[in-house]
């Protein structure tokens, strides 16, 4: 089967967990959701597209970065944040408060992604990704992306155990077996219920780089050998 395989690079990326608030702490690639999302915002779709994403990676360094949040107490206001550090001004806020946050950020992220989809779609998202007005981002916005390689490409089901994993990954439990890994349920789809998101998990295990993996039947490889663990 067919799969579009992504080398990307960014220089600090911040994949935020949610309800992590007074620190806001990074999973260490980024959740499945976030992959799908800047796709999505890639093919400007208006409705769910189906595809599986596999997800691998490594980063150098994880660094503390601290911001200052602005919360607004009302929601209609004519206040508005404005930074004047080292201006020698200060500013009243009555509607406006603030706080300390630190943000975990990723340094020299390095990501290898496969996506399974229609073939129309594949095709669709490199067209896309070559002719782009504007820059790509995954996670926050300001998390710019380098698309180092993309290229369309067969998976098959691995017949041999992968003896020494290339990157991190994200691998669904049921194909990890004996090896040591930290489980996630990650977000993937929701649904809107009563006007409020819930949602479908899926639950994977994150594997270190270096580990052995027993050949099972959620365990792919591309072409060039790239292991490709679809949920």
């Amino acid at each position: 089967m067919k799969a579009l395989r992504l080398k990307l690079y960014q220089e600090t990326a911040c994949y935020k967990k949610p309800f992590a608030f007074k620190v806001a702490e990074t999973y260490p690639l980024p959740p499945h959701s976030t992959v799908k999302g800047m796709l999505h915002a890639l093919l400007e779709a208006k409705e769910l597209i189906p595809m599986r994403i596999s997800i691998q990676g490594r980063s150098d360094a994880l660094l503390n970065d601290y911001q200052t949040h602005y919360f607004f107490k009302k929601a209609n206001t004519n206040e508005f944040a404005l930074i004047l550090d080292g201006l020698e001004m200060e500013r009243a806020y009555q509607d406006i408060t603030t706080m300390p946050i630190y943000s975990h950020m990723l340094y020299h992220v390095e990501l290898l992604i496969h996506v399974h989809a229609d073939e129309a779609i594949l095709q669709e998202i490199v067209k896309r990704m070559e002719c782009n007005p504007t820059h790509l981002s995954l996670g926050r916005w300001e998390d710019l992306v380098r698309l180092d390689e993309y290229e369309i490409v067969n998976i098959v089901q691995a017949e041999d155990d992968l003896e020494d994993l290339p990157y991190d990954a994200y691998i669904p439990e049921q194909a990890i077996g004996d090896t040591p890994y930290f489980p996630y349920q990650l977000n993937w789809t929701y649904r809107v219920v009563q006007g409020v998101r819930v949602w479908d998990k899926l639950r994977v295990g994150y594997v270190n780089a270096g580990s052995h993996l027993a050949a099972a039947d959620h365990l792919y490889v591309d072409a060039v050998g790239h292991p490709v663990f679809l949920p």
